[in-house]
């Protein structure tokens, strides 16, 4: 029995198969992606960003699209491609899709836009002057940053770090405030010496690798309380010795005029000037009279 020849199910062979392949709705087109670009942006509080849309799909007319709950302001398109201009983007975690629609198919790509904000201020709160040996904590603030997620604090003693802190755990974006605490037992070796406090938030690859820090702390070492007890020792003593020389002073000051002074019954210097000035007004002659006592005599 001779084998039998199988003929192709459509009359043309292979190439018209392929063609009717092409022609149905759905198969060639119904292959196409949908991407977005960037995937994954990294905007400032506030700020903007544009989000590109584009498609594989070969019908030129495929209409694209962006769906999202931040506001848009512009846009540009293209054959296979759109652009869309987001403004004013103040929620911390967004997520705008773009779809294309190509051969009665529809499919979708969503951009994950993450908001931040810079660390606004970094402080390291003062330090007292300082016992030796005794234990003491540091306390430095970052103030005002998103998302944590992305921040590392590091406390500095010169060029040695002390302690670094991350915060991946907390996933929640928000504008938020860090505190890190760290405790140092000073050392003599550890007096003048600077302690600073360093805040990055990277945002790498996404976006900016942001640094603050705060103003320098000097470690000074408090009096010890036997330096104390010196100091108001030597601060009495010199008191003591001015408050004799000035009653020294004083008595000095006094004593020629309790040497003149008379003893009792005896006149005053000028009780006796006074005296001695009325006996010579009594002795004098009266007006008209001779000087010469003789004269005075009647015949």
């Amino acid at each position: 029995m001779r084998p039998q020849r199988l003929q192709h199910p459509f009359p043309g062979g292979s190439l018209a198969w392929l063609l009717l392949l092409l022609a149905l709705p759905g198969t060639a087109q119904g292959s196409f992606e949908v991407r977005v670009s960037p995937e994954a942006p990294m905007v400032e509080h506030g700020g903007s960003v544009w989000i590109n849309c584009s498609t594989t799909c070969r019908n030129p007319d495929a209409n694209g699209s962006l769906e999202t709950s931040l506001t848009k302001t512009d846009s540009k398109s293209g054959p296979g491609w759109a652009a869309f201009l987001l403004v004013g983007i103040t929620e911390w975690v967004s997520a705008p899709q773009c779809y294309f629609t190509c051969g009665g198919d529809t499919k979708v790509a969503a951009a994950n836009i993450s908001s931040y904000r810079p660390p606004e201020q970094v402080v390291l709160e003062p330090l007292p002057e300082m016992e030796l040996g005794r234990a003491y904590n540091l306390t430095c603030r970052v103030l005002n940053v998103a998302p944590v997620t992305h921040l590392t604090v590091t406390i500095r003693q010169g060029g040695r770090t002390l302690h670094t802190e991350t915060f991946q755990n907390h996933t929640v974006i928000k504008l938020d405030n860090r505190t890190v605490t760290h405790e140092v037992t000073p050392r003599r070796w550890d007096l003048g010496l600077e302690i600073t406090c360093h805040a990055a938030l990277d945002l790498t690859p996404h976006g900016p690798h942001f640094k603050n820090s705060s103003s320098a702390v000097e470690l000074q070492e408090a009096e010890s309380l036997t330096a104390k007890i010196i100091a108001i020792s030597a601060i009495a003593t010199i008191s003591a010795t001015l408050l004799g020389i000035l009653a020294w002073g004083l008595a000095q000051w006094h004593r020629p005029w309790r040497e003149a002074r008379p003893e009792p019954g005896e006149a005053t210097p000028s009780q006796a000037n006074f005296e001695m000035a009325q006996a010579s007004i009594e002795d004098a002659p009266e007006e008209g009279g001779s000087l010469n006592p003789a004269e005075d005599v009647s015949p």
